[in-house]
């Protein structure tokens, strides 16, 4: 018979990643909507989309579900946020 240990023998390597700088305005950003694919997840982030145009006047929305809440983002997702968003937000929904 053989056991095995599913215990992790390494110490984690303890790794800093500065925080992304913040817009000065929202004022004609564009912002990237991300959805986990739950129910109502884009209906909330939507709705946020709407009063951060009425309030701050954003610019384009750019929307992404990932179509499985499990996975992470895709590369080609990412690189489309990263790419054309001053800021991103993401939600999960029930």
């Amino acid at each position: 018979m053989r056991i095995l240990d599913p215990t992790i023998q390494q110490k984690a390597t303890k790794r800093t990643v500065p925080m992304a700088s913040r817009p000065q305005s929202l004022s004609g950003a564009t912002i990237g909507l991300l959805a986990n694919s739950k129910s109502n997840s884009m209906a909330l982030l939507d709705r946020l989309a709407e009063i951060l145009s009425d309030r701050y006047q954003i610019g384009n929305v750019v929307r992404i579900s990932k179509g499985d809440l499990k996975a992470p983002m895709s590369r080609v997702d990412a690189d489309r946020l990263v790419g054309s968003c001053t800021a991103v937000i993401t939600a999960i929904g029930d």
